[in-house]
């Protein structure tokens, strides 16, 4: 059985805050007692122009770097585990990110979780050089190279993508074999690479409850047509971190009957308008842990 857990998204894309203030939130959050931290991952967004659609997240969005923050995150923090949610992986070049990641869980003394997904914003993909059709192949390739990477030395790869024969790659990872892989997944495949390859799932966040019963349903069915033991498998699921905790009790209460052990909070806005203070941030935080966290483990 996977154990119970508690997470908090950093707010360091969409809002700006200064780095004392990052640095002051995480901390808070770790000595609330949250059991793990995630970052959202982007490199660049786009700007809406009259021949390109309207993206999703357009133009001056903040957006700290994933792995370089959670550098710093690991020397703010000592206990709580640190996920990014989720890393574009295709869209990287797969060996710099084994590095980079070997060396954040090395700093974090084994406290790194790669949350990896696809991505969806091809005009992200092309700004960064990226093929954006063949993602799927990619990311299930990128997997296998960032394992080999952690595990073998000297390192030998011979990918349709990537290929490297006897190369070193040192430091490896604290964490035995490397950090957890949790995929990312909502569309059908990408789903099933998750029961097929992946640590663990994270779950399309501020799933509604009902929905989210029949998702991990779904995935406890692909884990065992996939061979594999669902009650082993984490599954993770977040809501925005409103400020009625009435209504965070609720969703998350839900979420845990649904099945998904590793249950977050994240900004409950993403417009940069209603930014709230770094200290209101906390002391939702708190209220979270003090009176939704204690009905959700007794229903538990």
């Amino acid at each position: 059985m996977t154990s119970l857990e508690l997470g908090a998204q950093i707010p360091s894309w969409q809002w700006h805050y200064g780095v004392d203030e990052l640095r002051d939130l995480v901390q808070a959050a770790e000595a609330i007692g949250y059991d793990f931290l995630f970052v959202a991952d982007h490199v660049s967004y786009a700007y809406e122009l009259p021949d390109r659609p309207a993206p999703r997240y357009a133009g001056a969005v903040p957006q700290h770097e994933v792995l370089t923050f959670l550098a710093a995150v690991a020397a703010w923090t000592s206990r709580v585990r640190l996920q990014t949610s989720v890393l574009v992986l295709p869209q990287r070049e797969p060996l710099l990110v084994a590095k980079q990641a070997a060396e954040v869980d090395v700093l974090s003394g084994g406290r790194l979780r790669m949350g990896v997904g696809i991505g969806w914003a091809e005009t992200e993909f092309a700004a960064l050089g990226a093929a954006f059709g063949d993602r799927g192949a990619r990311l299930t390739e990128a997997i296998a190279l960032l394992r080999a990477c952690w595990s073998q030395e000297p390192v030998s790869f011979d990918g349709r993508y990537s290929s490297l024969h006897e190369m070193s790659m040192l430091p490896k990872p604290v964490t035995p074999g490397g950090p957890p892989i949790i995929v990312g997944a909502s569309a059908p495949k990408a789903l099933d690479r998750a029961a097929r390859i992946a640590d663990g799932w994270a779950a399309q966040p501020g799933m509604p409850p009902g929905a989210a019963a029949s998702a991990a349903e779904d995935m406890r069915a692909r884990l065992r047509a996939a061979g594999r033991a669902p009650e082993a498998f984490p599954m993770q699921l977040s809501c925005p971190l409103a400020e009625d905790t009435g209504s965070v009790g609720d969703t998350l209460a839900a979420y845990r009957a649904a099945g998904f052990d590793r249950l977050g909070v994240h900004i409950p806005s993403f417009a940069a308008a209603d930014q709230i203070p770094i200290d209101a941030y906390i002391r939702r935080l708190e209220m979270v842990k003090r009176d939704v966290w204690p009905r959700v483990l007794a229903a538990s």
